[in-house]
């Protein structure tokens, strides 16, 4: 805890909080003072809090993002306006399908979504490796690590030092000074309270190229925008990705909110240089590797989203069509739910249909406020005969979805507003029986053991219908 205190207030985020908290309470003492003090700077107020409830209204955003701003503005006129104003999105050109792209089983579907909204090629893999728990990935990981003869690619949204990197720190050096390209990449937000300022100096000292993205700056649109992906990429020939994080809680060597549920994968072939091309967009300085993988038998494409509006959505796309795909079930584990209307809809359609729609979420929450819209939105779906547990056992960090015994998708995605429209993000999709069998079997080996979603209190109820309305924005 007085390790996380230091990075905090010796870090970036704290003068941004500072900075957040005094503007927050600037404009609200504004709002309460000005309008008592001058009537006529009501009559400002009111036009001024009209003129940018008309700019909501009118913007070309998803209508869950317009109705917290309104409410702000209704409630606070001069800080709602000023926020809502500043939080302006715009819903990008929906990229246009062929008639055979669109008409075409899943596997179509994907792969067009890959090509024309994250600019990468749908390709076959070698292999995959699918990994119940991250203490077994984690020694995959070190193992890979250790074999890598040209570069070691990581990045991720939290590093924290502790075990895990402690164990992955001196092979990186020691590669580092065999001449591997080894690079760090993490989220300047997520890392806030789990690296030292210094971090990147320290690394520079042992060989390794390490870098924030996305660096915490006030005042900024971006601010909330972040780099929630985790990759790891040895060689352009060797990849990993899912919800694993480079922090102990994630391998088990430290227990926060009980047993800590998450699940990856490692994929040789093509799909890793795939991989590639996202980490090297960030890198900006390097090419990618020069390899030339076998192709593979799994039919897979990798999608991707970047942290900003100016591309579709791929994750949401791929998300509802995966869950409309399905013809017998289709079994999805995330820790944090909130889906927009669209995924809603395509949940409560495929349970309408007789189809067995199970949700996993957690049962043990990291954010209290978070888990109540959870468990708010679980509650919604479970009235249209989707099926809900909790992972008794602890907390489910896990972002997997496995449909018809084939259909499956590991990734970094949440079902959530942060993951479906603000943050940077990447997944897996594979068709694959063997992967598909590994991921339905641990599924139900947590539902098994899981526990039903309880009803709501009256309390429950008020705080949950509360904090739905600024979902979008959380």
């Amino acid at each position: 805890m007085m390790r996380k205190l230091r990075y905090f207030l010796g870090g970036r985020l704290f003068p941004c909080t500072l900075l957040i908290v005094l503007s927050v309470l600037a404009f609200s003492a504004l709002a309460v003072w000005l309008p008592r003090a001058l009537a006529p700077v009501a009559l400002v107020e009111r036009i001024f809090s009209l003129i940018a409830a008309l700019f909501t209204v009118c913007a070309k955003e998803q209508p869950e993002f317009k109705l917290p701003k309104v409410v702000l503005i209704v409630f606070l006129p001069w800080t709602g306006a000023i926020l809502a104003l500043c939080w302006l999105r715009k819903s990008p050109p929906v990229p246009t399908l062929s008639e055979a792209e669109t008409q075409g089983g899943i596997s179509q579907r994907i792969a067009a979504f890959s090509k024309r909204m994250c600019g990468l090629q749908p390709c076959r893999a070698e292999s995959i490796e699918y990994f119940p728990v991250g203490r077994d990935m984690f020694e995959r990981l070190l193992t890979d690590i250790e074999g890598a003869e040209k570069l070691i690619w990581l990045e991720y949204y939290i590093v924290a030092h502790g075990a895990f990197f402690h164990a992955l720190s001196p092979v990186l050096e020691r590669k580092a000074k065999e001449g591997v390209d080894v690079r760090i990449l993490y989220d300047d937000f997520g890392c806030a309270l789990t690296l030292p300022k210094r971090f990147e100096k320290e690394q520079a000292k042992l060989g390794i190229k390490a870098r924030a993205l996305r660096p915490i700056r006030f005042p900024s649109r971006a601010l909330n925008r972040r780099n929630h992906r985790k990759i790891a990429l040895i060689d352009g020939k060797i990849a990993y990705t899912g919800g694993i994080n480079l922090a102990d809680e994630y391998i088990g060597e430290t227990i926060r909110f009980g047993h800590w549920k998450d699940t990856a994968v490692r994929v040789t072939g093509a799909p890793a240089l795939q991989f590639a091309a996202l980490v090297a967009e960030e890198l900006k300085d390097s090419k990618l590797p020069q390899v030339q993988p076998e192709e593979g038998e799994v039919p897979c494409a990798v999608i991707a989203d970047r942290a900003e509006d100016s591309t579709f959505r791929a994750g949401r796309a791929a998300l509802c069509s995966l869950i409309g795909a399905a013809e017998d079930y289709v079994y999805l584990n995330t820790p944090y739910l909130a889906p927009d209307e669209a995924l809603i809809s395509a949940l409560t359609n495929a349970a309408l249909a007789g189809k067995d729609v199970r949700l996993m979420i957690p049962h043990v929450p990291d954010k209290k406020l978070t888990f109540l819209i959870t468990k708010s939105y679980a509650r919604e779906l479970m009235r249209a005969g989707v099926q809900v547990r909790e992972y008794t056992a602890g907390f489910l960090h896990a972002k997997s979805i496995v449909a018809d015994g084939k259909i499956c998708f590991v990734s970094t995605y949440n079902l959530d507003f942060r993951s479906l429209y603000l943050q940077a993000e990447c997944g897996l999709y594979a068709e694959s029986e063997t992967l598909g069998a590994d991921l339905k079997r641990d599924f139900l080996s947590a539902w098994e053991a899981g526990t039903p979603v309880k009803r709501a209190n009256a309390a429950e109820r008020f705080a949950g219908a509360f904090l739905r309305l600024f979902a979008p924005l959380i």
